[in-house]
């Protein structure tokens, strides 16, 4: 999915009559479609792939970091263009409240999980003895977690009176 669209759908609930941006006011879609959005950070995980293409490498079919400074650097710079994603659709619109501080967290975050459960990322570029299992119950749980949380924001976005 993508963080501008996760933008977009929070701005189309909050310009929607409260109660109807789920069925008959635009976007009319369920919050899940939220939380997909925000839990699927499209554009920053393809350029993670691209990244990772130039910072690893597959030896015996099992894939090795090369660069580990600059794909720490590469996760951190993502982690900023995620909130910018976020941010910037939402200034343009000129919707912006208090909750979008939690909702701006949420693509970072769902980045980060991302990097956790898969290997050879810019998270073991930070973290290179993390164990398997630890990182991947974390990440599992963040992804319920932050699923939930932007279920909830959807619904207080929906009821928001302009």
């Amino acid at each position: 999915m993508s963080t501008i669209a996760y933008a977009a759908l929070t701005t189309a609930r909050e310009k929607a009559q409260p109660g109807t941006s789920f069925t008959t006011s635009p976007p009319g879609l369920s919050g899940y479609v939220d939380a997909m959005a925000a839990l699927v950070p499209g554009e920053v995980l393809a350029l993670h792939a691209v990244i990772l293409s130039v910072t690893t490498k597959t030896v015996n079919g099992v894939a090795q970091i090369t660069d580990a400074v600059t794909l720490r650097w590469a996760f951190w710079g993502l982690i900023v263009m995620c909130i910018l994603l976020y941010l910037l659709p939402r200034w343009l619109s000129r919707r912006w409240d208090n909750l979008d501080f939690l909702r701006m967290l949420i693509p970072p975050l769902a980045f980060a999980g991302w990097t956790m459960i898969q290997r050879a990322t810019a998270f073991d570029a930070l973290f290179p003895s993390a164990g398997d299992a630890p990182r991947t119950v974390i990440a599992i749980f963040l992804a319920v977690i932050l699923g939930v949380g932007t279920s909830l924001l959807a619904q207080k976005a929906d009821q928001k009176v302009l």
